[in-house]
């Protein structure tokens, strides 16, 4: 049986972030990010409208990604964020046709002689550890790094990287202190006689708040989809997908009634209670059932109750609030995004939760279907 509720995925919005984006960028090429299944948007359908609308790249964090996308007959220009997890990725990032993001000295080894055996070059972006302290070369390691990439023909240095920790807090030092570092870091590449084409330092916070001189491409992620990564709002970025789903029952239940797992909600009157099919495995935490309000032919209802596995209880107010169960079944419910006369924001939900939106949209499970619009 279909999943009364559906993520629609506006690629109208998607392409006009994407065309936004290059107005704050200037004359830098831009890298969309797609990784998890585009932020739970779907890759395939996101990555051929960006390479459509003419997006520079794309990146993806894994070879089982990349794979996906290929299978799909995607053949834009596509970076590897994770460079390497295991030796065996060496042999299928040439397959794929990608280009590796590569963060220690002992991947260069095991790339060049994947390209050896291969018999062509492998071009690669060399990612640096400006503070993350995630991946990337240590400053100290550089010189050895490019004194491998000196003596090999089998490996073509294409770019520069590294990532901004903090770059969605206004007040932190810290981003100015990486592009300090970066920027000293690519000019010693250059002074060893290459010339990189690719020097991308920005994601989605540090392209919104100004990109970093010298470097030639930003690489925004969630701001595509319309989520501003500083949780301020007021950008001019839409958001792409809106989750909805339908009443499946509702019922008048008296004063004192306990409703969900553990009873953490009482009616304090009659109420009408609406069900609604949607749950964990669809983009609804267990924690929006205190403090979160859904929409519903464009109020406010808030979510009572623990959310559970797969289901949820809204309360819709006293008995004169509805026309009876029968008219309330089948409506649509709005969780988040957009619908006529009101916008609920993914952010919204994330801050009742004690999480950022991120992971609410990677949350959203396969059984919940993608429905491509266009606006």
């Amino acid at each position: 049986m279909q999943s009364p509720t559906q993520a629609r995925i506006d690629l109208g919005a998607l392409r006009r972030n994407l065309a936004r984006v290059r107005e704050r960028s200037g004359e830098r090429r831009v890298i969309g990010v797609i990784k998890a299944d585009a932020y739970g948007h779907g890759a395939v359908a996101v990555g051929r409208a960006l390479a459509e609308a003419g997006c520079d790249a794309l990146a993806v964090a894994t070879t089982g990604e990349a794979r996906v996308l290929r299978d799909a007959g995607v053949g834009a220009p596509l970076f590897l964020l994770q460079g390497m997890r295991l030796p065996e990725d060496a042999e299928r990032v040439l397959e794929l046709a990608a280009v590796p993001l590569v963060s220690s000295l002992e991947a260069l080894p095991l790339f060049e002689a994947a390209a050896r055996r291969a018999g062509r070059p492998l071009a690669i972006h060399l990612k640096l550890d400006t503070g993350m302290s995630r991946l990337g070369l240590l400053p100290r390691e550089l010189e050895a790094g490019l004194e491998i990439l000196r003596r090999s023909r089998d490996l073509r240095l294409e770019g520069v990287c590294s990532h901004l920790a903090d770059a969605d807090d206004p007040d932190s030092p810290t981003p100015a202190a990486q592009r300090s570092l970066f920027s000293a870091l690519v000019s010693r590449v250059f002074e060893a006689g290459f010339r990189p084409e690719w020097i991308h330092l920005d994601n989605s916070a540090g392209m919104l708040s100004g990109p970093s001189p010298g470097t030639t491409a930003v690489r925004p992620g969630i701001v595509l989809y319309g989520v501003d990564p500083s949780r301020r709002g007021g950008t001019e970025f839409e958001p792409v997908m809106t989750l909805v789903t339908r009443v499946t029952r509702a019922k008048l239940v008296p004063a004192g009634t306990r409703v969900g797992y553990g009873g953490t909600y009482t009616t304090p009157a009659e109420t009408w209670l609406l069900t609604l099919p949607i749950g964990y495995a669809d983009g609804l935490p267990r924690a929006a059932g205190s403090g979160f309000a859904v929409g519903l032919d464009g109020r406010r209802l808030p979510l009572v109750g623990r959310v559970s596995m797969d289901l949820a209880a809204v309360s819709a107010g006293p008995p004169g609030s509805l026309d009876g169960p029968k008219q309330a079944l089948g409506r649509e419910v709005l969780v988040f995004g957009r619908s006529p006369g009101l916008t609920i924001p993914v952010d919204e939900l994330a801050e009742a939760v004690g999480t950022v939106a991120y992971e609410i949209l990677t949350g959203i499970g396969p059984r919940v279907e993608r429905v491509l619009v266009a606006s």
